[in-house]
């Protein structure tokens, strides 16, 4: 038996009022991700502790079969092993990302967490700025190809949690700024960054052909180092990660899962589709699971885009689940388990700690589907619930659903 685990980022959701109270996931058009919840079986799983913020790396971690309540790990950390950085002792690694803020009267707002989608050669060209051009301090900038890259800094440890930019859109960011002498280092860089933005000749471009510059940093993602067990050791099983995050990549490597590039893939809504998934059916002739992360859903949720989201989602239909269930009739020893990340909220503009759905499908008949004709929220009020992802992944694995 093979295992698909196709994990998706900016499904589900809150009604919207101004959409007759529906989602966007009711909204848009889903004929594949239908299809297949009429033969499979389909239920809601906890992603998020409830003790815990969140994030990405939490929910990941689950997703591959580890407890995030048991292995709390740094954002940052899993970023340096995905991008290949070495963290020395006496070193903290810090995502490190190139973000719009808006000035107002008496604050500066987060006005896009991406800076606009940042290209990966733009970003580059920041970033050397900034190692070239940040002094007095003990800092290395480390490009992660697009608006999220990595900054090296010689520092202890930081006690307190720092915000992540993706959930303060609209927000003023002086009440998310770390305080005190603990982070006076990291003040400083953030306070030369800006300058060096400010007078860089990209920005200034931007500045006359009337575009939001990418005017600042923002730093967070601080926590743990990784120390898991290997996932073959956990499951038995080689696998495979098809990613754009270099989140994703690093905990793959440290589990030792095998991670394939993909040149296109980019995290948004204009990420290199049909190279993942020509990847994806590749790989599930080599290994015995496939991992296929796919995150556009979530960067236009957070930006509050209720018809963009609607528009990726049937893109994730039709680029993704089409082809995939497809090649699932001739590869029939496959069996396929879709599972949202965590509700990224286009409501809210913020991640939201509800159950997310999972489904899951063989070509070969199943005892018990889920009788539903269409693919939303009403997944999360039949089937069977897990309390934790880990529970959904070892259920998967060990065909117990």
């Amino acid at each position: 038996m093979k295992y698909l685990v196709v994990i998706v980022a900016g499904l589900t959701d809150r009604p919207i009022a101004e959409k007759d109270n529906k989602t966007p996931l009711q909204l848009a058009e889903t004929p594949n991700l239908d299809a297949l919840l009429q033969k499979g079986q389909c239920g809601a799983v906890q992603t998020i502790p409830s003790g815990l913020h969140p994030g990405n790396e939490v929910s990941a971690l689950g997703l591959f079969g580890y407890d995030p309540e048991k292995f709390r790990l740094g954002h940052a950390a899993l970023d340096a092993i995905g991008l290949g950085v070495n963290i020395k002792t006496g070193e903290i690694p810090l995502c490190c990302d190139l973000v719009t803020l808006q000035a107002t009267h008496d604050d500066m707002v987060m006005k896009d967490y991406t800076a606009g989608n940042l290209s990966k050669e733009d970003s580059q060209v920041l970033i050397k700025a900034l190692n070239e051009q940040v002094m007095d301090v003990s800092a290395t900038f480390h490009s992660g190809k697009g608006y999220h890259n990595l900054l090296v800094i010689k520092h202890a440890p930081l006690k307190e949690m720092l915000h992540p930019p993706n959930e303060l859109i609209g927000e003023g960011i002086r009440q998310f700024m770390p305080e005190g002498k603990e982070v006076r280092d990291l003040i400083f860089v953030m306070n030369q960054a800006q300058i060096i933005l400010h007078n860089h000749p990209y920005n200034q471009k931007r500045n006359n052909d009337q575009k939001d510059t990418v005017n600042s940093i923002w730093l967070w993602g601080n926590g743990t180092q990784p120390s898991l067990p290997s996932f073959n050791n956990k499951f038995g099983k080689s696998a495979t990660v098809i990613t754009a995050s270099s989140m994703i990549k690093g905990l793959a490597k440290h589990i030792g899962i095998e991670v394939i590039d993909i040149e296109g893939a980019t995290g948004f809504y204009n990420t290199n589709y049909s190279g993942k998934v020509k990847a994806t059916l590749a790989e599930l002739e080599k290994k015995d699971i496939v991992f296929l992360h796919i995150s556009a859903g979530e960067e236009v949720s957070l930006k509050g885009s209720v018809d963009d989201k609607i528009h990726v989602i049937e893109d994730f239909d039709s680029e993704v689940i089409k082809p995939i269930a497809q090649a699932l009739e001739i590869q029939q020893e496959t069996k396929l388990l879709i599972v949202e990340n965590h509700v990224s909220s286009v409501s809210l503009m913020k991640y939201d700690r509800t159950p997310a759905p999972y489904l899951v499908y063989s070509c070969k008949p199943e005892n018990d589907t889920s009788g539903l004709k269409k693919y939303d929220e009403q997944i999360l009020e039949i089937g069977k619930k897990f309390n934790t992802a880990y529970e959904l992944i070892e259920a998967f694995f060990n065909n117990k659903i």
